[in-house]
């Protein structure tokens, strides 16, 4: 689709000239468009003032550039680790996965501590 000659604060303000009463027919003769432009950017500007279209673009623009940290953010965390920072026992990966299969049961939020409490219990007898 080719880059429309108006900014969108020009196409605001022939929307509001429409609004205000002005003739489509000569509003859209005067603009250069069809009238099946005016209609599409009566669809996409939704009766917004100059204003309220510089902002909708800042807010568009921010909207981006939040988009863009978050998937550097995720890219990062979600990067392999050579090393885990934190020590771990040798059997403590497994006890992790025993910790979610029991979540998910519906044991309650402390299971894992009743069980390693009962596991440690079973290994000192």
């Amino acid at each position: 689709m080719s880059r429309s000659r108006l900014t969108d604060e020009e196409i605001a303000g022939l929307l509001q000239e429409v609004e205000n009463g002005a003739p489509l027919e000569a509003v859209c003769a005067s603009a250069h468009v069809s009238i099946r432009t005016f209609y599409r950017w009566k669809q996409k500007f939704a009766g917004l003032a100059p204003a309220g279209v510089r902002r909708l673009r800042a807010l568009s623009l921010e909207n981006q550039e939040l988009r863009r940290l978050l998937a550097q953010k995720s890219a990062i965390i979600g990067a392999p680790r050579d090393v885990d920072p934190r020590p771990r026992a040798p059997g403590a990966r497994q006890a992790d996965l025993g910790a979610r299969e029991m979540h998910g049961l519906g044991l309650g939020r402390f299971a894992t501590v009743r069980v390693s409490a009962i596991g440690d219990a079973k290994a000192a007898r």
